[in-house]
C-alpha cells in the first residue's frame, strides 16, 4: 500500500512539553508539521522546536492573537490550511497543542491509508439547533475582547444580542442557500476538501466574522453542501466522536481534562480513536508521559 502524506496542523498557546512530544512521536518521512503559536505566547524557542523531528519538516505560520469563541480561531485554522496546501498532502489533521495520540504513528498512518478519501468531520446532529444557529444569526462584536471571567463574557453577550432580537436582526438572511451545521472543530480532511474550503474563504469570512464560536460551524457548513459530502466518515451526523477520530469527553467537562487516573480508559479506547484531548501537563503529567511511552516514546508499530 502506497504511504500517504500527512500535514499535522497544530494550534498551540503554550504547553510546550506536549508539543515537543507530538513533534517527536509523529515524526515521519510521510509527514510534516504546520504550527501556529498564539501571538500572546512569549519566550518560544522556534529553532529548538523545529530541530526535534528527524524526518519531518516544521513550518511556523503567521502568528495571530487568538481569542476564545472569536473569529481569530477560524482565521488561525485557515492560516494553517493555506500554508499546508502548498505541499499537496493527502490528509490535513487539525490538532491542538494539548492533544495526545492514542495509537502508534504507524497505526495512525495505516488507518488513513486504508480509508483514503474519507473525510473525518464530526457533526453535532443532522440539523443545527436554533441555539447554535444563533452563533451566526446575530453579531458578537465583543468576542475578540480578552474577557477572562466566564459570567462577564455571558453577560456582555446577552446584552449584545438582546437588542438585536428585538430589532429582528438575522444575518443568515444575507446567506441565502447556505445550510448551517455545527460540530467539533478538530478534523482530518483530504486535500480535495481542504482546497474546497479555502476556495470558499470569502463566504466563510462573511458569516463567521463577528460570530460566536464559529470554529465549530464553518467546516461543517462547507462540507455538508460540498461535492464531498458522500465522503464523510460513518456516524458523521450522529454526534459520534469516532467520525473525527478524536476521544473527547464533554460529559465531565467543557471538555474534560484527563487526569493521571484516566490512563486505562484512554489506553482502551476503540480502534477509531486516534487522538485524545485535552490534557494539562502541569497538573497531570503522568497520563501524558505514559500515553506517549506506550510505543517506546516514538511513534512505532502498535
Amino acid at each position: 500500500m502506497e504511504p500517504l502524506r500527512h500535514a499535522y496542523l497544530i494550534m498551540t498557546h503554550g504547553s510546550f512539553p506536549i508539543l515537543e512530544k507530538q513533534l517527536r512521536f509523529l515524526d515521519s518521512e510521510n509527514a510534516d508539521f504546520y504550527v501556529h503559536v498564539d501571538a500572546k505566547t512569549r519566550g518560544v524557542d522556534f529553532a529548538a522546536l523545529a530541530a526535534i523531528p528527524r524526518r519531518s519538516r516544521v513550518v511556523f505560520t503567521e502568528r495571530l492573537d487568538v481569542r476564545w469563541g472569536a473569529f481569530s480561531q477560524v482565521e488561525g485554522e485557515l492560516v494553517l490550511l493555506r500554508a499546508a496546501v502548498e505541499g499537496r498532502y493527502d490528509y490535513y489533521h487539525l490538532l491542538s497543542g494539548v492533544d495526545v495520540p492514542l495509537k502508534s504513528r504507524e497505526y495512525i498512518e495505516r488507518y488513513f491509508s486504508e480509508r483514503n478519501g474519507t473525510n473525518f468531520i464530526k457533526f453535532q446532529s443532522p440539523e443545527i439547533s436554533a441555539r447554535d444557529l444563533a452563533r451566526v444569526k446575530y453579531y458578537y462584536p465583543l468576542q475578540e475582547l480578552n474577557v477572562r471571567s466566564r459570567w462577564l463574557r455571558v453577560l456582555l453577550r446577552e446584552l449584545t444580542v438582546l437588542p438585536q432580537k428585538l430589532a429582528g436582526v438575522d444575518r443568515t438572511k444575507k446567506a441565502p442557500g447556505i445550510v448551517f451545521h455545527k460540530g467539533t472543530n478538530w478534523f482530518s480532511i483530504t486535500d480535495a476538501m481542504a482546497r474546497y474550503v479555502l476556495e470558499r474563504e470569502p463566504k466563510i469570512r462573511a458569516f463567521c466574522r463577528q460570530g460566536l464560536c464559529t470554529d465549530e460551524v464553518f467546516l461543517q457548513t462547507a462540507a455538508a453542501s460540498s461535492p464531498y459530502r458522500d465522503t464523510l466518515a460513518a456516524h458523521a451526523f450522529e454526534n459520534d466522536f469516532r467520525a473525527c477520530c478524536r476521544y473527547i469527553d464533554w460529559e465531565r467537562g467543557s471538555p474534560y481534562t484527563f487526569t493521571d487516573s484516566d490512563f486505562d480508559e484512554l489506553a482502551a479506547a476503540g480502534p477509531d480513536f486516534l487522538f485524545a484531548r485535552k490534557f494539562d501537563y502541569d497538573r497531570y503529567p503522568g497520563v501524558v508521559d505514559r500515553l506517549f511511552a506506550r510505543f517506546g516514546g516514538e511513534g512505532g508499530e502498535g
